[in-house]
């Protein structure tokens, strides 16, 4: 059961409170017009009206999920246990108790075993927590450069595309770039032509002056721009005598902002929005690094690999990255458990890309909105323009991850929303229950750092 549907058993649970108390309102009136001097229309109200609200809170519990209905359920509980007890009042009142029928003493006994069932089912994991099996290696003996494309394409894109939804893979680039003419969201270039430019832009003027000038070095990866043979070793490639549009798509996913596109930067075009790619959050190895850079120079000409300068690889080639446990991951569905540190599990999912989140070292993603929602939270649930169903910090988080559509951020920067649909639908998908219990914990309490 996904946490963001309705859990079969409370609403089973409260179908069956609300039956209960029609079954007593009819009771009630029944006896009411056999006895002599009953105050028919006494009872009838006040039974009536606890007909009314368990089928108001059974209405409610409709539109909640289960972890909202675990919480709500209470409520109803109260309200059938208050039914019972006014029923033996009435009885007693009357003085009919020795025709008060058994279904008294066996409700209060049902709802007793059905509260402490539904406790149980519902503290049992909804979601197995064994991590995806992992895929075997790729075997680079027979690998082909059409089947290397198509790795890079699969590492763009994911192993499955659905029609009509946005696909990503491991890489994350469909968040922010397009591949096809004339497509533009705005927020990143347009990758259509990038081989065929990746020869002619190192030869431009503002390639070689901006933002810092060829041999200088990025202060925040370390790289030096425009020198092949000053990639980091794992990554180089074998021959880097002389800087070649193979070079400038390799550094352009290793040190985005040694040359960013008009248009497309922070602070006057000088520092870039996209991260690091061998780096966490996404961490992509020589192999898979490379096998990127060949679907960029194959992917405008289906079929045809003339473009593609990267050499197939050996089996030195499989790895690079910052560590193993990072190069292995993206081998198989992501999905989190719940076990992991807060900090790999917000890396694990991408978050650092987009987000600015404090108390996490290297999120300074600034595609998305800052996570302070500890202070941002509670002022959104009051925006009138907020259509979600929130009524609390912490729900506002919860649903912010289930449902990201639900309310679009204002951007105040740029002066426009934050564009709808980019942020994954998946991620209930992605997390166990107690994944997304420890990510809305923490996310529910960031805030600007001082």
């Amino acid at each position: 059961m996904l946490p963001e549907q309705p859990d079969i058993l409370w609403t089973f649970v409260t179908i069956i409170f609300s039956l209960f108390s029609l079954f007593v309102f009819a009771n009630v009136i029944q006896h009411c017009r056999t006895k002599a001097g009953a105050n028919t229309t006494l009872w009838g109200a006040v039974f009536g009206t606890g007909l009314i609200i368990n089928l108001l809170l059974t209405n409610h519990m409709f539109d909640l999920n289960q972890q909202e209905q675990l919480g709500f359920i209470s409520w109803q509980v109260m309200a059938v246990f208050l039914t019972l007890l006014t029923w033996g009042v009435f009885f007693k009142g009357e003085q009919i108790e020795d025709q008060s029928p058994p279904l008294i003493r066996a409700a209060f006994f049902y709802s007793t075993i059905s509260i402490l069932l539904a406790g149980y089912t519902n503290w049992l994991p909804q979601q197995r927590s064994d991590p995806p099996p992992k895929a075997a290696p790729v075997d680079v003996s027979n690998l082909t450069m059409e089947k290397y494309v198509e790795i890079g394409d699969v590492i763009v894109f994911g192993k499955e595309r659905v029609a009509g939804s946005k696909a990503i893979g491991k890489g994350q680039c469909p968040l922010c770039h397009t591949f096809d003419p004339g497509d533009n969201i705005g927020r990143c270039p347009n990758l259509f032509g990038v081989e065929e430019r990746s020869h002619t832009r190192v030869k431009e003027d503002r390639y070689l002056n901006e933002p810092i000038k060829v041999g200088e070095t990025d202060g925040a990866t370390g790289i030096v721009k425009g020198k092949a043979d000053q990639i980091p070793e794992d990554y180089r490639r074998n021959d880097p005598s002389e800087f070649t549009g193979e070079d400038y798509l390799r550094e352009s996913l290793m040190c985005p902002s040694c040359y960013v596109v008009k248009g497309y930067g922070k602070d006057g075009d000088t520092k870039s929005p996209m991260p690091v790619i061998s780096k966490p959050p996404i961490s992509l190895g020589k192999f898979e690094l490379n096998a990127v850079i060949a679907w960029l120079q194959a992917k405008d000409t289906p079929g045809e690999f003339g473009a593609v300068t990267i050499p197939l690889p050996g089996p030195d080639d499989i790895g690079g990255g910052e560590k193993k446990e990072e190069k292995e991951e993206g081998e198989g569905p992501l999905f989190v458990t719940g076990a992991e540190p807060i900090d790999v599990m917000i890396n694990k999912l991408g978050c650092p890309l987009c987000h600015t989140i404090p108390g996490i070292e290297g999120a300074t993603g600034e595609l998305g909105p800052k996570l302070h929602e500890k202070i941002n939270a509670p002022k959104r649930i009051k925006d009138p323009n907020y259509k979600g169903t929130a009524k609390s910090g912490r729900d506002y988080v919860r649903e912010s991850i289930l449902n990201p559509n639900a309310y679009i951020v204002f951007n105040e920067e740029a002066g426009e929303p934050y564009p709808e649909g980019v942020m994954p639908q998946d991620f209930a998908n992605k997390l166990s229950v107690n994944a997304l219990d420890k990510l809305v914990d923490f996310i529910s309490n960031t805030q600007p750092e001082g």
